[in-house]
């Protein structure tokens, strides 16, 4: 850890020994009575880290000034807040419900939560009729001029997508697409991303409210939002909220509350009274002091009651709650829901958007090419002109024979390719083979079918046998066009190199170069060249997020704690090819990766799992041969999920094997010891 930010958790360390001296109200004391509470949830210094790359992952940058800001020494934001303020506020929007007749109502807040949902309190929308009765209002606001801009209206669709819950007090629906006038696309106001990571804010740090009370034009209360707790480990039903104060009225109920890098912390959903029993009585505190009965108090206007602090329904609670309800529904599930689940949890992310960045812009109607999409300064400096074919070099016909492929009953039992379904085909034919019929490349030990359209592998399958494994160095890499396809269905050093201002993506491999060098020294260097074909590689960003990097390290800790002396396997490989992959220089970037492991024990039992990665985070060169770390967007999935994702259609031999146990959706990997596997 760098010294700098070692000073800083030191710092933090001593920040958290003296908050019980600072300057708080005698209301708000009760609710940092136990500040200890914040050492359970997490140490201070994981507290101060976790924070730091909130902060990163949210899009509006970071630098010391949010650490000072987080250790209470300075309050200071950058400009940039207000103009990402503005750009969260499209998102938020007025509710009118009407009653059944029509003629009277209520008013709420609520905001977008994807492209297509729009999230609430229940007690604003509490059932499908109501939302049929509900209408949004986008951009009901006052302008830098003082005139009132009516903004657009544009009904709730439930029937497409509607989730409640009464004790979590919120309501996730659908919206049109397009406002009640037909002039405006819903795409236009953007959204504000739900992220499931815990401390997006501390105790004493402050949110932003963003607003239509009582239905009047969009406010913001800004300042002296001070979270005054987070969850109470005690009380499971406590542990959903956050407290903070800050300036709301009625019609706020569902309002964004935002941290200073506008992430959403919680969903507002009511005022916390002072309160107290007196002789077997609930009693409310007036603010002159007096105290009534509850009964009695609610005929007062609220401006005569003591409010000690607002109270909002937690982001990652609400996230959870979700999750369970659409996996509860199985059939009848919403694929908005489920589209928005993918993208908070980073299976599949909305698409032209950048994963966790917490405002999301109406830039997604205007897909931009990928490369535009990417901080220029990031960019690699560009790769020397290659002495060789600038596209890459091509080896004889007579190279390829004898190459006998993967072996599908290598485990001892028939483990076919994976049939390719209509869903996989409707991104393109097979690409055409010579000297074959069933258009299967083979290699030693390994076997690619190619996508003609997209000029990449709909998937690789290679056969691993531990026992007879070689080890060799990796040598100046030299990759090769296979002749036997056309070689306008193979990306080539074209696309990866020479590329004006620098180079965005690696050559990554499929079937992973270590995997089939195995056998006699000279079959295992076949084995080893034969990884270097551009049939086996697909695009992946120099800059592959750091967490990612488990992806190979799945593979290799599922082997390893596999029965060693007798280790077979066969893994299966490919890119998730979906419609709105951005282009990048005339190719179609695949988002996301899958791998099937199937492996064989001593005894002749065959297991199977499957996993998702996704590329859309960036560090810095990330080849699948580096050791794995990180937490994020990794996922562990049934066969059966993964079939649905990437249209094949596994053996029932792997079908069954499956050792995933986990829920519809898959598990999100932290690290190796959330891996199911034989040996666990």
């Amino acid at each position: 850890m760098p010294l700098k930010t070692v000073t800083y958790a030191l710092d933090f360390l001593d920040k958290l020994k003296h908050l019980r001296n600072q300057e708080v109200s005698t209301n708000q004391e009760t609710f940092l009575s136990n500040i200890e509470q914040r050492d359970r949830r997490a140490d201070p210094v994981t507290i101060l880290s976790r924070r730091i790359e909130n902060i990163a992952a949210s899009g509006s940058g970071v630098s010391s000034f949010d650490l000072e800001r987080f250790l209470g020494r300075n309050d200071l934001l950058p400009v940039n807040f207000l103009q990402k303020g503005t750009l969260a506020a499209r998102a938020v929007c007025r509710i009118w419900v009407a009653d059944l007749f029509g003629s009277n109502g209520g008013w709420g807040t609520g905001f977008l939560v994807s492209p297509r949902l729009l999230i609430t309190n229940h007690h604003v929308i509490e059932s499908v009729d109501a939302a049929m009765r509900a209408s949004a209002q986008f951009g009901y606001e006052m302008d830098i001029s003082g005139k009132i801009h009516q903004g657009k209206a544009f009904e709730l669709t439930p029937e497409e997508a509607f989730i409640t819950d009464p004790e979590l007090d919120f309501t996730l629906v659908a919206v049109a697409e397009t406002s009640d006038d037909g002039e405006t696309s819903l795409a236009d106001y953007g959204f504000l991303r739900l992220d499931p990571t815990l401390h997006k804010v501390e105790p004493l740090e402050f949110v932003t409210i963003i607003q239509h009370p009582d239905g009047q034009p969009k406010q913001i209360a800004i300042r002296e939002n001070k979270v005054l707790k987070i969850g109470d480990h005690q009380d499971a039903l406590k542990d959903n909220f956050l407290w903070y104060a800050s300036d709301t009225a009625p019609g706020s109920s569902g309002s964004p509350a935002l941290n200073d890098n506008w992430q959403v912390v919680a969903i507002h959903h009511r005022s916390v009274v002072e309160t107290r029993t007196h002789e077997g009585v609930e009693e409310i505190q007036l603010t002159n002091g007096d105290w009534v009965a509850q009964e009695e108090a609610e005929n007062l206007s609220e401006n005569q009651i003591k409010w000690i602090a607002n109270e909002g329904v937690r982001t990652s609670k609400i996230l959870d709650q979700v999750n369970k309800i659409q996996t509860q529904q199985d059939a009848s599930a919403s694929q908005l829901v489920q589209a928005f689940l993918e993208d908070a949890k980073g299976i599949r992310i909305f698409p032209n958007t950048t994963p966790r960045e917490s405002v999301v812009t109406s830039t997604i109607t205007t897909p931009a090419p990928v490369g535009e999409t990417l901080i220029q300064t990031q960019r690699r400096p560009s790769a020397r002109p290659s002495t060789r074919n600038s596209g890459g070099s091509v080896r004889p016909l007579s190279y390829y024979e004898g190459r006998k492929g993967y072996d599908p009953n290598f485990l001892g039992v028939t483990i076919p390719l994976p049939e390719l379904t209509p869903a996989a085909l409707a991104f393109g034919p097979v690409a055409q083979v010579q000297g074959t019929q069933d258009n299967i490349l083979r290699y030693t030990h390994f076997s690619i079918v190619m996508c003609e359209t997209r000029r990449l592998a709909f998937h690789t399958a290679v056969n691993i046998d531990g026992k007879q494994w070689v080890g060799l160095n990796r040598t100046d890499d030299e990759w090769f066009f296979d002749p036997r396809i056309s070689l306008e269905m193979q990306v080539g050093n074209d696309f990866y190199s020479n590329e004006p201002g620098g180079n965005f993506f690696d050559r990554g491999h499929l079937v992973r170069r270590q995997d089939p060098i195995w056998g006699e020294q000279s079959e295992a260097r076949k084995a080893n060249s034969d990884t270097f074909h551009f049939t086996n590689c697909s695009p992946q960003y120099f800059q592959f997020n750091q967490s990612q990097q488990l992806w190979q390290g799945l593979e290799n800790f599922i082997l390893t704690n596999t029965d060693q002396d007798d280790l077979l396997a066969s893994v299966f490989t490919g890119p998730i090819f979906q419609q709105t992959d951005a282009v990048h220089r005339e190719i179609q970037i695949p988002q996301f990766f899958w791998k099937v492991v199937v492996v064989v024990d001593k005894d002749g039992k065959v297991y199977s799992s499957a996993y998702v990665v996704s590329q859309e985070r960036f560090v810095n060169n990330i080849p699948f041969e580096l050791r794995p770390v990180g937490q994020f967007n990794n996922f562990q999935v049934s066969i059966t999920n993964l079939e649905g994702r990437i249209g094949l259609k596994f053996s029932d031999e792997v079908r069954k094997a499956d050792v995933f146990t986990g829920g519809s959706q898959g598990r999100r990997l932290r690290g190796f010891s959330d891996i199911e596997h034989p040996r666990r």
